[in-house]
């Protein structure tokens, strides 16, 4: 027996987490939204699953996508990540998914309108102050244990999750209602979410408790073919709200479960013995939920004091009252589906489908490999509005800052751009600010012994920079060069990590609409695995896009090609067949358009030295021979030491599989020719 919640729950609590005992995904403790104490009795619910209850001193929410179309999901998760920010994520039954943020300020569950998409209900919820998630345990539905395929919650102080607003929630649920609007039809408005009106339910002149027969009535319109889990628990709440805590409430509460699929008795019974004092919904939730699917609301139903029900237990207490949530609406930020019509504006990019604008993105590549000469490139072309490398870009300033490079050689590589553009004699652009910053202190950010972050004194001049340069335009591009210089933490944590990339650069994004690109070394193992990556995974995941600069593995390759390859992209697609290819040439990289590019790109020039090569030796009376005397494998590159010794001998092969080179026995290689 694995006893997981003894085992992992006290390492969860030590980190600031508020966990609870579940049985399946029901709490087993009554009164767990007030975080009772006993939650902190591992081994008393050893063998339980780990639940995170959501509020409290952290603000820790939950992205609920419930959405179980691959498409869908997949692209509103996206947005999360574009628009809130990459996050802890956990997968329980995928597609459908869960990340894990923290609230700038303390919130209550929103949520979007239930849709229908390919027959099954699917709503995404922003779940926060009296709800709860299972971090780790068996789905009840797969049998197989919850996963998070990236950081988990234990890489994590529920203070240093990303910090989202409200704002940020309102723009990311009304994204969410149009992806979801436009794979579904929208279903009757969800039990929890707000509707119009002043309140979700006029509680303040419902009665909360009225006869057992006119509820079991009203139940018989509210539809439950496959009611989402919280709107289920709603219910449960309802129907105690208004018929007390005895057998006929609970049966009622049976009867209603019965009509769905997913309806387990022990778990219902379980439901029910979770929910305390029930003070704030009732009877008049219950008849306005059936009203609005047809139940004839009139005569007795317009009912009075005298419908209460005058023995409510006295055994409830204050302490374990639900969450009262009914009373809580937000400001409506968002809109509905349906109002979506004409097209949507396309998502805007720095480079298309490579580098999005107003987000950070990261660029790798090994020490000597190019990186900051292809990205001075890229900061001219940007402020020109000219395609790099056929790929269209959006025109507006750009700040260089290198770290690693002095004046004059900066300088050397602009007039070599200069020429590339054919702009010798005027020179380059205006806008393009280049910032050599070589031997000086470039830190963002440190980190002292408790963790805590402190901006560096260069964060306070990059700022003025940006705001120099900008003038009076819109926004702004800003490389990096590099990451080493300019970060102050431990690479390999995630959390320091995630506050450079978010919490620095992501306020200069925010603020002066800028789009940064971030130069980074790999590790060996990331180069020797061509991923480039280097450090925690905390980089990968904190960046919306990364590409990597590298030579191909060939060893017959030119060494001055250089492949520009997409690894990460959360808005395009990556791989293989989207690499770019540029040969470094009279000082610039530039994509191969000439005979004289292409017979580099073929090494011609090196089968052309091998063929002479191998002539001379021949009519010398010196050939090469594969075994005894002048072996072709190592005496071949030690002539042609201008090449790579593999690419010689790959290219030798090659030549005498084509026929253009011949072995003649006991003598050795000769050319196609027949010299002598």
């Amino acid at each position: 027996m694995i006893k997981r919640y003894e085992r992992f729950a006290p390492r969860l609590s030590a980190l600031g987490y508020d966990t609870t005992p579940l049985n399946g995904k029901v709490p087993l403790l009554k009164g767990w939204q007030g975080r009772p104490e006993g939650a902190k009795d591992f081994q008393a619910h050893s063998n339980a699953n780990i639940g995170i209850v959501l509020g409290g001193a952290h603000n820790t929410i939950a992205v609920d996508i419930d959405v179980r179309n691959e498409m869908a999901s997949g692209l509103i998760r996206g947005l999360a990540i574009d628009i809130l920010g990459a996050a802890p994520e956990r997968i329980g039954n995928a597609p459908k998914t869960m990340l894990i943020y923290q609230s700038a300020v303390a919130t209550k569950k929103v949520k979007t309108a239930v849709y229908d998409v390919d027959g099954m209900d699917a709503c995404v919820e922003i779940l926060a102050e009296g709800q709860q998630f299972v971090a780790s345990g068996v789905h009840p539905d797969t049998q197989k244990d919850y996963d998070w395929p990236g950081d988990t919650l234990l890489d994590y102080k529920p203070n240093d999750l990303p910090t989202i607003t409200t704002d940020d929630m309102a723009e990311f649920l009304a994204a969410a209602n149009t992806v979801l609007g436009n794979y579904g039809e929208i279903k009757a408005k969800s039990l929890s979410s707000p509707s119009q009106g002043n309140g979700k339910y006029d509680f303040a002149t419902s009665p909360q408790e009225a006869e057992h027969d006119r509820i079991l009535a009203a139940l018989a319109y509210i539809p439950n073919d496959d009611s989402h889990y919280d709107d289920w628990a709603y219910m449960a709440h309802a129907i105690k709200g208004a018929c007390g805590d005895g057998v006929p409430a609970l049966d009622l509460f049976h009867r209603w479960s019965e009509r769905s699929a997913k309806y387990d008795e022990a778990e219902t019974d379980r439901m029910w013995k979770s929910i305390g004092t029930v003070n704030k919904i009732g009877a008049g939730t219950i008849f306005k939920l059936a009203a609005d699917n047809g139940y004839p609301m009139g005569g007795e139903d317009n009912f009075g004091p005298g419908d209460l029900v005058q023995d409510r237990p006295e055994k409830y207490h204050e302490e374990d009252e639900f969450p009262e949530e009914a009373e809580i609406k937000p400001a409506r930020r968002s809109f509905a589906a349906k109002s979506v019509i004409g097209p949507i504006p396309p998502r805007e990019w720095l480079l298309a489908d490579w580098f999005p604008a107003r987000a950070v993105s990261m660029l790798g590549g090994a020490g000597g490999i190019g990186k900051s000469l292809i990205v001075q490139q890229m900061a001219n072309s940007i402020t020109l509005g000219l395609p790099i490398f056929g790929v269209e870009v959006k025109q507006m300033p750009c700040l260089f800052v290198g770290c690693e490079d002095d004046a004059p050689e900066v300088s050397r590589r602009q007039l070599a751009i200069n020429e590339w553009l054919g702009r010798d004699f005027e020179g380059g652009p205006e806008d393009v600010a280049l910032w050599p910053r070589v031997g000086e202190d470039n830190i963002i950010v440190t980190f002292g012994g408790d963790g805590k972050d402190e901006a560096g004194v260069f964060f306070e001049e990059l700022c003025k920079e940006i705001e120099a340069v900008m003038g009076d335009a819109e926004s702004i591009c800003l490389f990096l060069d590099t990451v080493a210089d300019l970060f102050g933490g431990n690479e390999n944590s995630r959390r320091e990590t995630n506050t450079f990339l978010k919490k620095y650069l992501g306020s200069i994004v925010v603020k002066y609409n800028a789009t940064i690109i971030l130069l980074a070394h790999p590790s060996i193992a990331g180069m020797q695995s061509g991923t480039g990556l280097s450090g925690s995974t905390g980089w990968e995941n904190g960046v919306r896009a990364r590409a990597y600069l590298h030579k191909l593995a060939d060893d017959d390759a030119d060494d001055d090609m250089r492949v520009l390859s997409r690894m990460k992209s959360n808005y395009s697609q990556s791989g293989e067949d989207h690499d770019i290819k540029v040969l470094y040439d009279s000082g610039a990289f530039v994509l191969p358009t000439t005979p004289e590019h292409f017979a580099r790109l073929n090494n011609e020039q090196l089968k052309t030295d091998v063929v002479q090569e191998v002539r001379h030796a021949w009519e010398t009376g010196n050939p090469y021979r594969d075994r005894k005397g002048r072996i072709a494998r190592t005496a071949l590159p030690a002539m042609l030491q201008q090449y790579k010794p593999a690419a010689v001998f790959k290219v030798f092969k090659t030549l005498v599989d084509e026929g253009k080179i011949i072995h003649i026995d006991r003598k050795g290689y000769m050319t196609e020719d027949g010299s002598m």
